[in-house]
């Protein structure tokens, strides 16, 4: 079965959520967008809630709109989801036969069946407590009237499984561990097998006592406890077990190594915090191929955690071998170079409230994709986390505005602010992209004959913005003639050589002094540019522009 849609209201950050999700879903955005909230409140739905009865819902899951709200107060949470087939006769004519016979099947005017299913929270004022309850519902959505049985029926259909990014080797391989438990059942062998591992075990003990003569003093002393306390009948009431002689016992003890790099067998708990992460999502993929349940939904958490950059780009290879439908949250840009296209969806807050984009949906031609997935996607993903990017034409500007920031005391990155190069692609792209994912813009152009073009493209995408809050143009021709303009001449000038002096045939209170003084040294403007922030710093003035686009952008940022 497969899940389509996640409707999500009131549960903790998240209000009025809808999602459309294919068989994998990569979920993406800033802090506090909502992405642990929706691998939550699927747990809720198909794996905690079981029930009518009590309440699986904690008061800190219900929605608290301020600082004064109660969870008491607090509008009732709802989680509706949709499994539906993506075209006709795809689901097995078993499966449909068992739904059906719960009553909970709905078939649409195409033919394709459906499992519409929520599950809500509130609380009572008359029990003082918080309550529970689910159903199923029509395509109408209005609700079926089923046996209670019938959730049980989706949960062995569904099952629900949730890899948390907090991974704990030592935890997740011992004994206890949910996904290595059922691997260590001694259920899995004949009477006979288990009989004949039993004897050998004994076998093997025996000789390691025997041969540890240290031993008899141990079983010597410890048999004068039946002299004050009665042990039983007997007298080999004290044994020494080297090897546990049950099998149980032996398989509780199973332990995993994983080679170092000297090849010596270490136990996967003691190796570093990305090994161990990797090992327990392997052993999640182990227990999937052999022990899931159902049509496994698998819940990834930041797959990533602790992973170096080189083995994220080559973990997607691991997640896709991974049996199921995926839904994963993920913070690292690398991992999103290697995620299909049509898999991520972004959440961010709109006016207050989470809301989602899916990258399928920007509309892009053929030309545009394939610029976006080289210049943003695979070489940049990290920017599709920003809240707001500043469009520069060039490297100028982004290597010299966040150092601008920093010595403003105003850091771009706690904003949420990314600075890109626009220059080898389409300012228009950008636009168009920000726009789709729900990322601010702020556009600095130049005042050439390109940066004209880009000026106009960027008024035909206002979309009703103000132009003077998101669009500012260098005065002159481009951004370097403006920081000449702008004082930091001597700077350019100190990168003069005989040759490139002879470049310059105007005196330096001539217009175009800038533009043949920049077009000189034009192999070492980076250098001016790091030179230029070197002189900032020691006291000299911020050329205004900076200041007011760098302004503009924390705006931007910090609105909702």
């Amino acid at each position: 079965m497969n899940l389509r849609h996640i409707s999500i209201e009131n549960f903790r950050g998240v209000t009025n959520l809808g999602l459309e999700i294919g068989n994998t879903a990569v979920l993406i955005g800033e802090n506090n967008t909502g992405k642990t909230a929706v691998l939550d409140g699927l747990r809720f739905a198909l794996r905690d809630v079981r029930s009518r009865r009590g309440c699986a819902f904690d008061e800190y899951d219900f929605h608290l709109s301020d600082t004064s709200a109660e969870p008491t107060g607090a509008p009732p949470i709802n989680i509706r989801l949709i499994f539906r087939e993506d075209e006709p006769n795809q689901w097995p004519e078993q499966q449909v036969a068992r739904l059906n016979r719960a009553g909970i099947a709905q078939s649409d005017a195409d033919g394709r069946i459906s499992v519409i299913f929520k599950v809500s929270a509130c609380f009572n004022p008359d029990e003082q407590d918080y309550l529970q309850d689910w159903e199923f519902q029509n395509l109408e959505g209005n609700a079926l009237s089923v046996h209670d049985s019938a959730i049980s029926i989706l949960q062995s259909e569904v099952s629900y499984y949730y890899l948390a990014a907090l991974r704990d080797a030592a935890k997740h391989f011992g004994a206890k561990g949910t996904f290595w438990r059922p691997f260590l059942k001694e259920s899995q062998l004949s009477p006979e097998m288990r009989a004949e591992i039993e004897d050998r075990l004994s076998e093997v003990n025996d000789l390691i006592i025997s041969s540890h003569g240290s031993f008899d003093q141990v079983i010597e002393r410890l048999r004068e406890v039946q002299h004050v306390i009665s042990m039983g009948n007997g007298e080999d009431i004290v044994s020494v077990e080297a090897v546990p002689a049950r099998l149980f016992d032996t398989l509780s003890k199973a332990q995993v190594n994983l080679n170092s790099d000297t090849g010596a067998k270490i136990p996967v708990g003691r190796h570093g915090e990305g090994t161990q992460s990797l090992a327990v999502l392997t052993l999640f993929n182990a227990f999937l191929q052999v022990w899931s349940r159902g049509a496994p939904i698998v819940a990834l958490e930041e797959p990533e955690s602790h992973l170096h950059p080189s083995a994220i780009r080559a973990l997607w290879q691991l997640i896709e071998r991974i049996p199921g439908q995926k839904i994963i949250s993920t913070h690292s840009g690398d991992l999103l170079s290697e995620v299909p296209f049509e898999s991520i969806i972004r959440l961010y807050h709109q006016s207050g409230i989470i809301t989602a984009r899916r990258m399928i949906d920007i509309p892009l031609d053929s030309t545009q994709r394939r610029q976006f997935n080289y210049h943003i996607r695979q070489a940049r993903g990290e920017l599709l986390f920003a809240k707001c990017w500043i469009l520069g034409e060039g490297e100028t500007e982004v290597t010299l505005i966040p150092e601008v920031a920093r010595i403003l005391d105003k850091y771009l990155e706690r904003c949420g602010i990314r600075c890109i190069g626009y220059r080898h692609s389409n300012i228009g792209l950008f636009i168009k992209v920000a726009d789709s994912m729900g990322i601010h813009w702020i556009a600095l152009t130049d005042n050439d004959y390109q940066g004209i073009k880009d000026q106009e493209e960027v008024r035909d995408s206002l979309n009703g913005r103000d132009e003077n809050e998101v669009l500012f143009t260098v005065p002159e021709e481009d951004i370097e003639q403006y920081l000449c303009v702008s004082g930091f001449s001597d700077v350019y000038e100190s990168f003069l050589t005989s040759q490139s002096l002879a470049k310059i045939t105007v005196s330096k209170d001539n217009p175009q002094y800038p533009k043949q003084l920049t077009k000189a040294v034009h192999r070492h403007k980076i250098a001016a540019v790091n030179k230029i922030v070197g002189e900032i710093q020691n006291g000299r003035s911020i050329p205004p522009l900076f200041e007011q686009v760098i302004d503009a952008a924390i705006r931007r940022a910090n609105s909702q």
